[in-house]
């Protein structure tokens, strides 16, 4: 019989083993977060880019063709998807002074957020013809020179603080009319104004009072980007 020998010992330790094991997970660990990084930014790019797809919808009568990422509304937004989705109003986003979409930026000056309303809403009665009979009647101290050539009805009571009224610019027949309010003593002003777009369609925005001065600009530009949105106009 021959005889059997043990094979001589190798001198490694059972604990570089487990050392050396530990060192894998980590790097498939950091591979698979890296891999896992790159997709996400690339489906979030993916999705960005999507969301600024024009999708095309009714409001009322009206059809109109616009990015989806203006809509604020998650709800309306899977809706505009179909193509022939219709609205009574459609809420928007807008960031003030681009008018790009609300959720393109990571944190928002304040003030500079445009709530607009795209409605229909034949037969509504316009703020500037309930001026002269009503407005007018409320107003203490009567008109007051406001920015830019504005005038100022200030429709609060008496003995309160200015925090309800009505400026209009008295120059032009029909023309800006805005009436801000504020609603609590810790909130801020909020002005709201209509516009006629096209027969059947009306944009309805909201802005903070701060940006009342501007407001020969925020008009012009809000009516010229709704514009861009009516199809076969």
């Amino acid at each position: 019989m021959i005889p059997l020998s043990l094979p001589e010992p190798s001198n490694s330790k059972p604990r570089h083993f487990t050392w050396l094991w530990l060192a894998i997970c980590i790097l498939s660990a950091v591979l698979f977060a890296e891999k896992a990084l790159s997709l996400s930014a690339a489906w979030r790019e993916t999705s960005a880019a999507r969301a600024r797809e024009p999708v095309a919808v009714s409001v009322g009568p009206v059809r109109i063709r616009l990015p989806e990422n203006l809509i604020a509304s998650q709800q309306q937004r899977r809706l505009s998807r179909s193509g022939n989705a219709r609205f009574g109003s459609l809420r928007l986003a807008l960031h003030w002074p681009d008018l790009s979409a609300m959720e393109e930026y990571a944190s928002v000056p304040e003030g500079s957020a445009i709530l607009v309303d795209l409605e229909s809403n034949p037969g509504r009665e316009s703020l500037r013809a309930r001026l002269e009979p009503f407005y007018r009647r409320l107003a203490r101290g009567g008109e007051q020179p406001g920015p830019d050539g504005l005038k100022i009805l200030t429709l609060s009571a008496r003995a309160a603080p200015a925090t309800d009224l009505i400026a209009h610019d008295p120059s032009i027949q029909g023309g800006f009319i805005t009436r801000c309010r504020k609603e609590t003593p810790a909130g801020t002003a909020v002005c709201h104004r209509a516009i006629g777009i096209t027969p059947g369609l009306e944009l309805r925005y909201r802005f903070d009072q701060t940006l009342l001065p501007d407001w020969r600009r925020l008009d012009a530009a809000l009516y010229a980007r709704a514009r861009t949105f009516l199809v076969n106009q």
